[in-house]
């Protein structure tokens, strides 16, 4: 503290008491201003002392309110009252009203210097403590508008990442895709592409990009675009050698792009192409879990395949499988997120619900998303998607 900002009001009806106690502040370095209890009311400037010490007439607590009225407590001076005569109550009642700390006389100078110090000290630490919890409450303030900017943002992401999302659903002679995205935060690592190219071959895959938030929702954007500047040349090309072969390389090309993005960024992948002309089935697997169900009738089993996850490995290849399809079926393709919501402790347990739910619900997309609870899902950890192809006959 220093010395400039050592005021004290010094209030004592007793003249020669008033005079010791000024002269022992003094030598302390306290710049005094000695008043009387008749002179002492309107106070002056409260704001200008660290201490008003009071000794009140008859230990009244009307004068110890008057000060703290006229010098709201911690916003100014800090009131040390000097009480003679002191009870219990009176002192626990001057606590109650705002007091900090008294003095009960008789006291020796030692304890009245050290008294006004710690009094004065209490208020330094009170200003300190306010200066802090203006600067927080200014950063808060600031945080909290920058959080406004950040969720506006992130909901402007949102919505241009659901506009590059396909229409559901898709539908087209005997096929129906359809699919369900439900990100953790407004933004979503999980990615679903479909599309029918030159009338004859559907396309599609379920991506899940490692993370969530906006660096995941990039890398979906990215797919996107990947996917779309492929099928534009074939189709413009007209090239039903090559599609006729998807996905094949598909995997490849985009794991290539992945590492040379350096986002340090990794996804699983399901790729698929049914050429609507065979009715055959080709698709390629990235790390993908749980692995697609396959309906047929009521027998739902996992379509088999493997592979390594994308962005990890640069030489990384990927296998296709191929499988000829019946007249009626649907595959159903959901992220790992969906693993956190459905019931049982272990993978096998969750695993086989998926499966019984898929048996008996899976030929509709919608009574499917219901009965596996994403109608009511609430707060999730991972993002969860379904993507859902049908082939239906016609009578």
């Amino acid at each position: 503290m220093n010395n400039s900002s050592k005021r004290i009001l010094l209030i004592i009806p007793e003249v020669a008491n008033a005079d010791h106690l000024r002269d022992l502040l003094r030598e302390q370095g306290w710049e005094v201003d000695q008043r009387s209890i008749m002179e002492a009311f309107p106070l002056p400037e409260c704001d200008t002392y660290e201490v008003v010490a009071i000794e009140p007439s008859l230990n009244s607590e009307a004068e110890i309110l008057t000060i703290l009225e006229h010098c709201p407590e911690y916003n100014s001076a800090t009131v040390l009252p000097i009480l003679r005569n002191a009870t219990p109550q009176g002192v626990i009642n001057l606590i109650r009203i705002g007091v900090v700390d008294v003095l009960l006389a008789p006291f020796s100078d030692h304890e009245f210097i050290e008294t006004v110090n710690r009094v004065a000290g209490h208020k330094n630490l009170y200003l300190e403590n306010l200066t802090y919890s203006d600067e927080l409450e200014k950063a808060n303030r600031d945080l909290r508008e920058s959080l406004n900017i950040l969720r506006m943002d992130q909901i402007a992401g949102r919505q241009v990442q659901k506009s590059l999302l396909p229409s559901s659903p898709l539908s087209h002679g005997d096929y129906l895709v359809s699919h369900r995205i439900i990100p953790s935060l407004y933004l979503s690592g999980d990615f679903v592409g479909y599309n029918v190219v030159l009338d004859r071959f559907l396309i599609f895959y379920l991506a899940d990009v490692s993370g969530h938030g906006a660096s995941s929702a990039f890398v979906t954007i990215l797919l996107r675009f990947i996917l779309k500047r492929i099928l534009r040349r074939h189709t413009y090309n007209n090239d039903l050698k090559s599609l006729s072969r998807a996905p094949e390389g598909f995997m490849e090309h985009v794991n290539r792009q992945m590492m040379a993005t350096g986002l340090e960024k990794h996804l699983t992948m399901f790729a698929g192409a049914i050429d609507l002309e065979t009715n055959m089935l080709r698709y390629s697997v990235a790390a993908q879990m749980p692995m697609p169900i396959f309906l047929a009738g009521h027998d739902a089993r996992f379509l088999p395949g493997r592979g390594k996850p994308i962005g990890m490995f640069e030489d990384a290849k990927w296998e296709i499988e191929e499988i000829a399809l019946p007249e009626t079926f649907s595959i159903h393709m959901v992220s790992d997120g969906l693993l956190e919501t459905l019931p049982g402790k272990s993978l096998e347990a969750k695993e086989a619900f998926l499966l019984q739910t898929t048996a008996e619900f899976g030929d509709d997309h919608e009574q499917l998303c219901e009965k596996l609870g994403l109608n009511d899902v609430g707060d999730i950890s991972d993002d969860v998607s379904i993507l859902s192809v049908t082939r239906r006959s016609k009578p």
